[in-house]
């Protein structure tokens, strides 16, 4: 609708007095029965849907938007989903601005649909991940605009009339919490009337205002929204204590509309708005022409239209006091309003936080004074590797496995490190235990301890150690808290956004110890020299420092030696008890010392010689470089001899005697696993005893395991044997001893001991008698028979059949000698005159043919010899057996058996 920019009032049309009250009441009635009621749906929107938003700085990171700070400047693309319902590149750009200084952005006129919102930032902020975009939807309904609060739907009962006389007035108040205010204030005054029954009338009831005014009739009409004040005449300009009439349900009124309708044309409609007394806002239109004035036209103040009238700067439509709305007409008018209210577009917002790009870092030094300030002369480290973890439970300290890992960087050339494109937060810095380890940048380093307690880097000093050590987890910073535009900018840069604070400084040396020794293998009596080199490779002096190697237990000390610097010094080099000990006192870096040791192994040095130096100074923290150790194997030298003799020689077969055997170790170590074997003859003898027992008994082989034998020890050794029964000739008994050390000379590790084993001559005698108390026996009294046959047969030692015939002698005795020592039998040819007695077997055994128990009788022999037959008569060398008698019984008795027994002959 066209705006009115005339006059604010118009005078009505005068009516007679007489018919006022009537005329009004029939009037009113009139419109009632024939004006239209108008919903609260038929207030047309005023505009499509917009989208509007902020950008803010979250300077801390709290998500407290009242302490952020707007970003200006920012870029705010609007674009139409593409159809996929994703954000990417199918989707069309609307729209394109900027954020204001105060952050804020606004695309209108949005139709129906979906779109994406993405706001590009100034270089020095950033979005986190997926914070850049927002999506927006617009309904249809969200698209034909907003429909906002009714300030009067009019369904309140209430009427003014001002009649004749003039001056006449009629004010009203009516509390109605369908209202904006709560009251409704109404009032018209009739100022002029050339009838004196035409008034002026205002009534609300029903859904509508209805004005009517009789003919001749001049006055005013208006309805008051101020709040509750019970003056229907006057307006309190700050009643509605500065109502928003922007802003509804999150979206933007943009004006104030109703519908009205008049009988007449040219009739203007009023609507003033109060901020206060002196600022107000006033819009005119001229009201639409309709049948019997019914509402059928709507008309939208729109805030952002220039007033037709303003008081001071106009109405701030944020802050409204009251409204004020005033219908003007002509005379007989009859006009109508329905329904009052806010009318708006839909307001979608899509707000962004925005935070700080920040950094944070600075140096890792070489603290050489360990002071924890980093100094002129000090140099920086490089390719250290240095974590960030974000502060997750916020106790300003590092806690394995709550903290949460954010990434790694390494120290350049300048020993710099930085993080950043950092949020705001309390970030810990980690200086990585890798770092400390074998080839690491800060092995034999530790945290400077000048400063300890290290100092929280909050306080924002730079060139200050930062770091405190932490076991198993390298070296920790306190957490440092980041906030955009509150970093110092006196550390290096002026970037306020930047921390270049957080330093970490090490102090330590490294010293570097090896240990040589020209031998590699040695024996006792010999000379060893071990040289001893001690490096400091810095980075920082050393102080107190000492020496201390221990010399093996089986060598002797001789003399030892320093030079520092290739000059000779004195180390106050002390020796006692095996260990040689030094004070070298402090050693700049670069500085180096060799120590020279001399000494003898020891005659009964065995095993591995291992000599171990070590120098030490205080706050080293790599020791594994500080200690170092030779090794020489020593090859123990011995020199074993053994000799051996036979106990008797000759000897004689079946006779036992021994070897004697003595092994002596005369050095100069001391010989372990001693062993000797003896061999004995392979043939002639048998083993039958030691004085211990052999490990091994083997054929004609003996071991024996003498363990250790001393340097100057001896060992004795007896060996028993027995010659076998059938031998003769020498015996060779060789013996071999050995040990596990190098032997000296082998030329007395061996001994042979040759035995003569003698044969001696044996013989076998006996006699035949007339055994007269036939007991087997020859007693002294009984008579000898000589002249009787006696045979010999056996096989000798050597395996001869030996066969032999004699006579017994007159005296009854007979005599085989000079026998081979052998397995023989006697048989008598039986005499003549006599019976067979009792034989009677000899000194040397043997068995009687008529009794020969488990022996077998000789093959050759008949049965009628075995009466006088004795065998098995085993002779050994030298035996002489005896008494091997055949004792016969006489048949008849003579004289001379009495004669002879008488022995008179």
């Amino acid at each position: 609708m066209p705006v009115s920019r005339g006059a604010l009032m118009v005078p009505f049309g005068s009516r007679s007095q007489k018919n006022k009250r009537q005329s009004v009441q029939n009037s009113l009635l009139r419109k009632k029965l024939t004006f239209e009621n108008l919903e609260s749906r038929e207030l047309l929107a005023a505009d499509m849907a917009e989208i509007i938003g902020t950008v803010l700085n979250d300077l801390q990171g709290d998500g407290n938007a009242s302490n952020d700070i707007a970003v200006a400047g920012a870029g705010v693309t609007l674009y139409r989903d593409g159809g996929n319902g994703i954000f990417g590149g199918d989707d069309a750009i609307v729209d394109a601005t900027s954020t204001n200084g105060s952050g804020k952005y606004q695309f209108d006129q949005v139709g129906v649909g979906k779109y994406f919102v993405k706001v590009s930032l100034p270089s020095d902020l950033q979005f986190r991940a997926g914070e850049d975009v927002r999506e927006i939807n617009i309904s249809v309904d969200e698209g034909d605009g907003i429909v906002g609060p009714v300030i009067d739907g009019f369904t309140s009962q209430q009427m003014v009339d001002a009649a004749p006389p003039i001056p006449s007035s009629d004010p009203s108040s009516q509390l109605d919490t369908g209202v904006l205010g709560g009251e409704r204030d109404m009032w018209v005054e009739l100022t002029e009337s050339n009838n004196p029954v035409s008034s002026v009338a205002l009534a609300s009831f029903g859904g509508n205002l209805y004005v009517a005014s009789g003919p001749g009739a001049t006055g005013n009409a208006k309805v008051i929204w101020d709040g509750v004040d019970g003056n229907g005449q006057l307006v309190n300009p700050t009643g509605l204590g500065g109502v928003d009439l922007t802003e509804h349900g999150g979206n933007t009124m943009t004006g104030i509309a109703l519908t009205s309708g008049a009988d007449h044309p040219n009739a203007i409609i009023t609507m003033r708005i109060y901020t206060d007394a002196g600022n107000w806002s006033e819009f005119s239109t001229t009201v639409p022409e309709s049948p019997g004035g019914s509402a059928t036209g709507q008309a939208i103040f729109n805030f952002s239209d220039t007033p037709t009238a303003q008081g001071g700067q106009g109405a701030n439509f944020s802050n409204v006091g009251a409204l004020e709305l005033t219908f003007e007409g002509v005379t007989a008018l009859d006009g109508q309003v329905s329904l009052i209210g806010l009318v708006g577009r839909a307001t979608k917002s899509a707000n962004f936080t925005a935070s700080s790009r920040l950094s944070v870092g600075n140096q890792v030094w070489s603290d050489i004074d360990d002071d924890g300030f980093f100094e002129t002369g000090e140099s920086s480290i490089a390719g250290v590797k240095i974590n960030l973890y974000k502060d997750t439970n916020g106790n300003n300290q590092y806690t394995n496995g709550v903290d949460a890992f954010l990434g790694m960087t390494t120290t350049d050339a300048s020993g710099r490190y930085l993080f950043s494109d950092l949020f705001p937060g309390d970030y810990i810095v980690q200086i990585d235990p890798s770092n400390f380890q074998s080839q690491g940048p800060l092995v034999g380093l530790a945290s400077s301890s000048g400063n300890n307690p290290a100092t929280d880097p909050d306080n924002n000093v730079n060139d200050d150690d930062n770091g405190t050590t932490l076991a198993g987890a390298g070296v920790i910073s306190q957490a440092v808290t980041l906030s955009g535009s509150g970093e110092p900018t006196n550390d290096g840069d002026v970037n306020s956004n930047s921390n270049l604070t957080v330093d970490f400084g090490f102090f330590g040396f490294d010293l570097v110890l090896d240990k040589t020794v020209d031998q590699t293998t040695v024996a006792p009596q010999e000379t060893l020299d071990y040289t001893v080199q001690i490096n400091n490779e810095g980075p920082s002096a050393v102080e107190n420092t000492t020496f201390v190697d221990e010399l093996p237990s089986a060598v002797t000390y001789v003399s030892s030696s320093v030079l520092f610097n290739g000059s000779s010094f004195n180390a106050n080099l002390q020796h006692s008890g095996g260990v040689v000990t030094a004070e070298f006192g402090t050693l700049q870096p670069g500085d180096v010392v060799v120590a020279t040791i001399q000494a003898i192994v020891n005659d009964n040095a065995t095993g591995t010689l291992v000599n171990t130096a070590t120098v030490s100074a205080p706050k080293e923290i790599n020791l594994s470089n500080n200690t170092d150790t030779v090794s020489n194997p020593v090859t123990p030298r011995i020199d074993l001899a053994i000799t051996k003799i036979d106990s008797r020689d000759p000897v004689e077969p079946g006779s036992t005697f021994s070897y004697n055997l003595r092994i002596v170790n005369n050095g100069p170590s001391d010989a372990t696993g001693v062993v000797v074997t003896d061999n004995l003859p392979a043939t002639g003898v048998s083993f039958v005893s030691a004085s211990q027992t052999p490990t091994t008994n083997f054929g004609n082989q003996l071991i024996f395991s003498l363990d250790n034998l001393g340097k100057g020890e001896s060992r004795d050794l007896t060996i028993n044997v027995r010659v076998d029964d059938d031998f003769s000739g020498e015996l060779l008994n060789h013996t071999e001893v050995v040990a596990n050390e190098q032997e000296v000379t082998y030329t007395n590790n061996e001994d042979t001991e040759p035995t003569l084993v003698k044969v001696d001559p044996a013989s076998l005698a006996g006699s035949v008698f007339v055994d007269r108390n036939d007991n087997g026996v020859f007693d002294n009294s009984e008579t000898p028979i000589g002249g009787v046959e006696i045979s010999l047969k056996g096989i000798d030692i050597q395996g001869a059949t030996v066969v032999r015939t004699t006579k017994t002698a007159p005296d009854g005795s007979y005599l085989f000698d000079n026998l081979v020592p052998g397995t023989y039998r006697i048989e008598e040819t039986q005499p003549a005159r006599y019976r067979d007695g009792k034989d009677h077997s000899g000194t040397e055994g043997g068995a009687l043919g008529s009794d020969p128990g488990p022996l077998l009788i000789p093959n050759d022999v008949q049965p009628e010899q075995l009466q006088d037959l004795i065998f098995e008569i085993k002779l050994d060398s030298g035996d002489a057996g005896l008494q091997y008698d055949f004792g016969e019984l006489a048949i008849t008795t003579s004289k001379i058996d009495f004669i002879s027994r008488a022995n008179w002959w």
